[in-house]
């Protein structure tokens, strides 16, 4: 947050107060305590991102420890176990994801890009868990394709 014009708390009663709640809209207003404490007022979605962004990375972060000392259990992968259903070089796409999301996220107070990321990775590791669809999804394809023409309206 870039902080333009410190606000003092006097200011909350005064005829500033509109200037103080328009800047907290607008992304982020300082207010000075009387003994110098400082707080922050910002849009609750900006706030609520930046704590995914946060237990996202933190959870991320666990994870990769854990798989680098070898093989994990799905317990000490958190809140990211479902990861245990992909082999390393999907774990690694899956990292390599994730930290394009939490960048984007961050640069932009919106916690919709990690989201996503991790949706669509636990409905694929959703998809995996099950032996069958696994056989199905990772097995090899045969060659008995048809051509398919596009349907008339």
């Amino acid at each position: 947050m870039t902080v333009g014009t410190v606000f003092q708390a006097s200011d909350l009663a005064g005829a500033r107060r509109r200037e103080f709640l328009g800047a907290a809209r607008k992304g982020g207003a300082l207010l000075r305590d009387t003994d110098g404490f400082a707080l922050t007022m910002v849009p609750l979605s900006q706030l609520e991102a930046i704590a995914e962004v946060a237990r996202t990375a933190v959870a991320a972060l666990l994870a990769a420890a854990a798989l680098g000392r070898g093989q994990a259990r799905p317990a000490e992968l958190g809140q990211l176990a479902w990861l245990a259903a992909f082999d390393e070089d999907d774990r690694a796409e899956f990292f390599g994801e994730l930290r394009d999301a939490l960048a984007i996220a961050e640069a932009t107070r919106d916690a919709a890009p990690v989201e996503t990321c991790l949706r669509e990775w636990r409905t694929t590791a959703r998809a995996l868990s099950d032996p069958l669809a696994r056989e199905i999804l990772t097995g090899p394809g045969d060659d008995d394709y048809a051509e398919v023409i596009r349907p008339e309206e």
